[in-house]
């Protein structure tokens, strides 16, 4: 993986796998890096297997997820280098900023060994990751994510066999509830979390949400199938986890009436937000999406971020969907393209116009989603003083409001006196709270209290893998480091 590549995707989900299709169509080399051993990401994660040797498991997962094994075969059929078990910890544009002609950079890690990883062009492809969700006693054990418990499913066919409670808001929230009914899980309840009025908040995007028929009325049958399994679905508040030492009940409000609820585990999700951090280690500017409550990289309607050469696509741009990743994954390929002078730019606008209708309509119905399944602003930013905001560094809320009181002016001051978002995750799960709380307790906007400033690696590098990178052409010691410049984020 020394040599100079025209195309580098990082990212083997929806939008990385299109993308590699479409840039190949052209004649563009493409080099693909994933963490995960099999093409899919987390959407169509392990589908090869599942679809070959797990015929139950295909049955509780449904036809949406199966239907990624044909994408998975066209990328693996498309010619495209795939560098699977590689992990990507920076996305380097020092090169370019002092020679517009010069690649970018990558730094890698694949078998031990980091690499520098050349390109012409990169499309970050990074995918989704699943909102936070401080809420009392979300650190017990038998507390784990949606995501999480349907990854296992996917990977290795792990249903739960003890009660299940599910709470918060989305449509993954329904679609787990659904599997795991189907898994033969007892599913105890599904609790609503989404604030008051979230019916006629969407409203007035319902005739826009019926130009896509199938997934709206696809959200229906989930529902109508768990009433059907005896699952109870209520709309609840004030959620808490209670236990010793381990998860034993949730409370909740549901209707101004407190009620408790035994469960053995319970799975919490609240949407999913870009996975952005590789794009703000890479210093791209970012701008506060107000309607998903997220960070995500600037870009125009190519992918084009701030920097030359780099393009995002897919929900690590902005939460749209799998299917809607695979449109943006083709119209980044397609501006790649015509950067490596595959296509001229009449070509790339002809071939784009299909994709951005598409785009258009996917567009349209995520505006009624991130409306029906707003997450309430309780989660967003919690007020109970000892919920956990920072699992890693165990720093409270009542220690995030004690800087605020004595004049930390935001997120990245804190860290100095709490250290929240130094842990291992490097801030992943407490980022949009930490901001959005400072942002609500200073009475400004998100975007103008901005992320944390995140700084390579962002996976874990060991001292001796770097000193023996290879591919700089030069001794470790020689290498220029990155140099920090003052963070842009737009409000």
């Amino acid at each position: 993986m020394n040599e100079t590549v025209g195309l580098a995707i990082i990212g083997a989900g929806p939008a990385g796998m299109s993308a590699a299709i479409a840039a190949r169509e052209h004649g563009a080399d493409v080099l693909v890096l994933d963490e995960q051993a099999t093409p899919g990401g987390q959407i169509y994660r392990n589908v090869e297997t599942v679809t070959a040797e797990r015929p139950e498991t295909v049955r509780v997962l449904g036809g949406d997820y199966t239907a990624g094994a044909a994408l998975v075969r066209a990328f693996r059929g498309c010619g495209a280098e795939y560098s699977p078990r590689t992990t990507v910890w920076e996305v380097s544009t020092v090169a370019r900023r002092e020679d517009a002609r010069a690649p970018l950079e990558l730094g890698v890690l694949r078998d031990g060994v980091a690499e520098i990883v050349r390109a012409h062009c990169v499309i970050v492809a990074s995918g989704a990751q699943e909102r936070a969700v401080p809420v009392p006693g979300a650190t017990l054990p038998g507390v784990m994510s949606a995501g999480g418990a349907q990854s296992l499913l996917k990977g290795s066919g792990l249903v739960p066999d003890v009660p299940v409670v599910i709470a918060g808001s989305g449509p993954l929230v329904y679609l787990v509830a659904w599997q795991l009914v189907r898994a033969g899980t007892p599913v105890r309840a599904v609790l609503l979390t989404m604030p008051p009025g979230w019916k006629g908040r969407a409203g007035g995007t319902l005739p826009e949400a019926l130009a896509m028929p199938g997934a709206l009325f696809k959200g229906v049958g989930w529902r109508r199938a768990l009433a059907a399994g005896g699952v109870e679905v209520m709309q609840a508040c004030d959620l808490a986890i209670e236990g010793r030492d381990r998860v034993e009940s949730v409370r909740f409000r549901h209707h101004g009436r407190e009620r408790s609820m035994e469960a053995s585990l319970v799975l919490l999700h609240e949407g999913v937000i870009p996975n952005a951090h590789l794009t703000l280690a890479a210093r791209l500017d970012h701008v506060w999406d107000a309607r998903q409550h997220a960070f995500r990289p600037a870009m125009d309607e190519w992918g084009r971020t701030s920097e030359p050469g780099v393009l995002a696509a897919g929900d690590g741009a902005r939460i749209l969907g799998a299917e809607a990743a695979v449109e943006t994954g083709r119209i980044a390929a397609l501006e790649a393209a015509y950067r490596l002078g595959r296509i001229h730019v009449h070509q790339r606008d002809a071939l784009a116009k299909p994709h951005r209708a598409s785009l258009a309509r996917h567009r349209r119905f995520r505006e009624f989603l991130d409306l029906t399944f707003e997450p309430a602003p309780t989660t967003r930013r919690p007020a109970d003083p000892a919920v956990m905001v920072c699992r890693c560094e165990e720093v409270t809320v009542a220690e995030i409001e004690r800087v605020v009181v004595h004049g930390c002016p935001g997120p990245n001051q804190a860290k100095a006196f709490t250290r929240c978002g130094m842990g291992p995750c490097q801030g992943r799960m407490c980022a949009t709270v930490v901001s959005e709380m400072f942002a609500e307790r200073r009475h400004t906007g998100v975007g103008a209290v901005g992320h944390y400033r995140i700084r390579p690696p962002v996976k874990p590098v060991t001292v001796g893998e770097l000193a023996g990178l290879v591919g700089t052409g030069v001794a470790p010691v020689d290498r220029p480091s990155t140099p920090i410049r003052p963070e842009h984020v737009q409000a």
